[in-house]
C-alpha cells in the first residue's frame, strides 16, 4: 500500500467522527500535529459531523439531564493549567506520555541498534509502540497479518526508493511483502508505530526472538 507519507482523507474523517482506537487515534493525531493542511482537513471534518449532528431531529431527554450537566461544568476547576511541552514531541503524544521525555521511557532492546516502549495493547491484539532505530540500522525483513502505521517522529528511514522523514507516514498492510525498512545514517530514528497483528519475520534469529520482543 503506497501512501507517500501523508494519510488519506478517510482516516481523517474516521478520526473526526471519533471511530478510531486509541491507538489508531493517537497516530492520526500525532501526524496532523506535523501538517497543517491536515489540521485544516479535520477542522473541516468536525464541523460537517456538527452541521449532521443538527440537522437530526430532536429526540427526548429525562429532564433531569441539563442540571446533571450543569453540575458537572460547575464541579471544573476555574482554571486548567496545560503541563508545560518542553521535550520536543508533538503535542497529542506528549500529552499520552504525560509530557515524559523520550529518556525517562523503560526502552527494552529488541535486536541490534533497536529499541522499543510498548505503549497500549487493545483488546483486539492491536499494539501501539515508540521504535528507537540507531543511524545505519536495519529492520529485519518481515510481512504483515495486518495493518501497520508508522509515524516517524525523528531521524529517517527508507523502503527501496521510498523515504519516510519527520512528519511522514509509512501504512503497510497484509500485500506488503519483504518488507525491510533501512534507518539513514546519522541521527537516532525514532517512530510511533501501531501494528495490528504480529509480524512475520522471515530469518530464524529473528522468529526466535520474537516472543521476547512481542511483535
Amino acid at each position: 500500500m503506497k501512501t507517500h507519507g501523508i494519510i488519506p482523507d478517510e482516516w481523517i474523517v474516521s478520526y473526526a467522527s471519533g471511530a478510531l482506537s486509541e491507538a489508531h487515534a493517537l497516530v492520526v493525531a500525532t501526524h496532523c500535529h506535523f501538517h497543517p493542511a491536515l489540521q485544516q482537513k479535520l477542522i473541516d471534518a468536525e464541523n460537517i459531523g456538527a452541521l449532521l449532528m443538527e440537522s437530526r431531529p430532536p429526540v427526548k431527554v429525562s429532564s433531569h439531564m441539563f442540571d446533571d450537566i450543569i453540575s458537572k461544568i460547575d464541579d471544573l476547576p476555574n482554571e486548567v493549567k496545560q503541563p508545560s511541552n518542553d521535550n520536543g514531541l508533538p503535542f497529542p503524544l506528549a500529552e499520552y506520555l504525560n509530557h515524559k521525555s523520550l529518556d525517562q521511557l523503560n526502552w527494552r532492546m529488541m535486536g541490534p541498534g533497536l529499541s522499543q516502549v510498548r505503549l497500549w495493547t487493545g483488546p483486539n491484539d492491536e499494539r501501539l509502540w515508540l521504535l528507537k532505530a540507531k543511524g545505519g540500522a536495519k529492520i529485519p525483513s518481515h510481512d504483515h497479518s495486518g495493518l501497520e502505521l508508522t509515524l516517524v517522529l525523528q531521524g529517517s528511514y527508507h523502503v527501496g526508493k521510498d523515504q519516510y522523514g519527520p512528519g511522514l507516514l509509512e501504512i503497510a498492510d497484509d500485500e506488503t511483502k519483504n518488507h525491510t525498512p533501512l534507518i539513514d545514517a546519522g541521527e537516532d530514528c525514532i517512530c510511533l508505530v501501531v501494528t495490528e497483528a504480529p509480524i512475520k519475520i522471515h530469518s530464524l534469529l529473528g522468529r526466535l526472538a520474537q516472543p521476547f520482543i512481542g511483535l
